[in-house]
């Protein structure tokens, strides 16, 4: 293993957890993320240089999309990008929980819902970085929009069945 996946390991070992155990602001009023970090049960984690299945996957049919947790993000800006805020929801756990900058955390997919109400991203979406942590959980991160309107966004997923969906999600204004 590279000193490059070992630091990267680590650092997420120690930073993703504190986050979510912390919980990180959502609002000027405070509101948290609620919720742990998933963490591998067999400590497998692979590499984003490393292929995953699924990846082809088009994010516009939504039986492929959820096929890896790339897709799912890919589905979910879709869907936000379609000003579709019922599909964007439907992309989660149905205790999905997302903390959306300037907007109070929420849980569930009706929270959900009224949440990304108005919420419309243009551009395509930058898939930065999606690792599986085991066979049942990943995370991705990634970024759209240029300039003022562009957003970055942290995604942990988790397996349900055959597909993926988001368990938990945090963005907030790249600038």
């Amino acid at each position: 293993m590279s000193m490059k996946y070992l630091r990267r390991g680590l650092l997420l070992a120690m930073v993703v957890p504190a986050l979510f155990t912390a919980g990180c602001a959502a609002d000027s009023n405070g509101q948290a993320m609620k919720g742990a970090a998933a963490s591998p049960t067999n400590g497998e984690t692979v590499m984003p240089d490393s292929p995953m299945p699924g990846d082809s996957a088009s994010p516009t049919d939504t039986g492929a999309a959820m096929e890896s947790p790339r897709a799912a993000v890919e589905s979910f800006y879709k869907a936000l990008a379609e000003g579709d805020a019922e599909k964007a929801a439907q992309m989660f756990t149905s205790d999905g929980v997302a903390a959306v900058q300037g907007k109070q955390t929420a849980e569930g997919t009706q929270a959900l819902t009224e949440a990304f109400q108005g919420e419309k991203v243009t551009g395509t979406p930058n898939i930065e970085e999606s690792e599986n942590l085991g066979k049942q959980a990943a995370f991705v991160t990634a970024s759209v929009g240029e300039g003022g309107d562009a957003t970055r966004g942290f995604f942990l997923l988790k397996k349900e069945g055959e597909s993926w969906k988001i368990s938990r999600y945090m963005s907030n204004t790249a600038g």
